[in-house]
């Protein structure tokens, strides 16, 4: 459980966007490099009998379920509030889902980890609590959170077409002095809000609210990816902040966004390239190539009888 290999689990889930897709990679990753879909047998040893492969993967899920519903429980017992709308068996991804969230009651203004890595904003930009970078296509958010924020349970994300709120519960904040009172009031007893706002904005354009996935890095931050309704470039995440520079961004766009079409044609111009620095012959010239020799021997071809040459052509 000491989460050693989540940095590289959230890298695989960011670029396959869901966790059906991270799944399926998984799998596939067993089933290109090991041999656990084989089945051994008395005269084939490899792989393991039939059924045990399938047991292995239903008791890891059991266990890691298990060890989820304790940790639920033993939380729960601890804070005594009313359970999230929010639940995943696994506590580290979850699905956008709109609910409603309390703000202003209180400020976080401690226990913050700075978000370190300057690619985090790349074509965005560096907030006061929160870092957002962009492709055209699509949007990633790191959202910083208080370090005593463990699990997912101390916190609410909502996201819709137009807005996002990100909010912890207050009564977690409490405990670790995460945050302090706003104003003083002195009442017999002091009203909390049952959640404290650390992001809410509204998007300065549409997004789609159904391919919105969101992870969450434990005491650190939470990850948040968008899908753009309209592939442009934004000047701003929220209406309200101050936008950045169109003219200064990276507008190049990475292979694997581009359509099929469109990568084999790159991928034909490299090889091309790649061809006329070795000085060999390009594909057009081996087309040409492949064209001239199906026509060498056919009937009123000057070379009629002879061995193909292509030395004898000139290719313009």
């Amino acid at each position: 459980m000491d989460g050693q290999h989540d940095q590289a689990f959230l890298q695989i889930l960011s670029e396959e966007k869901n966790i059906t897709n991270f799944l399926d990679a998984f799998f596939g990753f067993l089933f290109r490099c090991t041999d656990f879909y084989v089945e051994s047998s008395a005269e084939h040893k490899l792989g393991f009998p039939p059924g045990i492969a399938e047991k292995l993967v239903i008791d890891s899920a059991q266990k890691w379920k298990s060890i989820y519903l304790q940790t639920s429980a033993l939380t729960e017992s601890h804070e005594s509030t009313v359970p999230l709308p929010i639940v995943e068996e696994s506590p580290s991804t979850c699905v956008a889902e709109e609910v409603e969230v309390e703000t202003n009651g209180f400020e976080p203004t401690k226990n913050l980890i700075p978000l370190e890595q300057p690619s985090d904003s790349y074509n965005g930009a560096v907030r006061e609590n929160y870092t957002w970078s962009q492709t055209i296509a699509d949007l990633d958010v790191l959202v910083k959170i208080p370090e005593c924020i463990k699990t997912v349970k101390g916190l609410k994300v909502v996201i819709t077409g137009d807005q996002i709120k990100v909010a912890a519960k207050s009564s977690i904040l409490k405990d670790c002095n995460t945050i302090e009172m706003i104003n003083s009031i002195e009442l017999g007893e002091c009203t909390i809000p049952e959640y404290t706002t650390l992001l809410e904005g509204h998007f300065c354009m549409k997004i789609r609210k159904d391919e919105s996935i969101w992870s969450f890095v434990p005491g650190r931050h939470i990850s948040i990816h968008l899908e753009k309704t309209i592939e442009r470039w934004w000047d701003a995440l929220l209406d309200g902040e101050p936008k950045i520079e169109l003219g200064k961004i990276d507008c190049s766009r990475n292979l694997d966004e581009l359509g099929n079409a469109e990568q084999m044609k790159v991928e034909e111009l490299m090889w091309n390239h790649q061809q006329k620095l070795l000085n060999k012959p390009t594909s057009e010239k081996l087309k040409m190539e492949k064209i001239l020799k199906k026509a060498w021997n056919v009937e009123g071809s000057p070379f009629k009888g002879t061995d193909f040459d292509p030395s004898v052509l000139k290719f313009s």
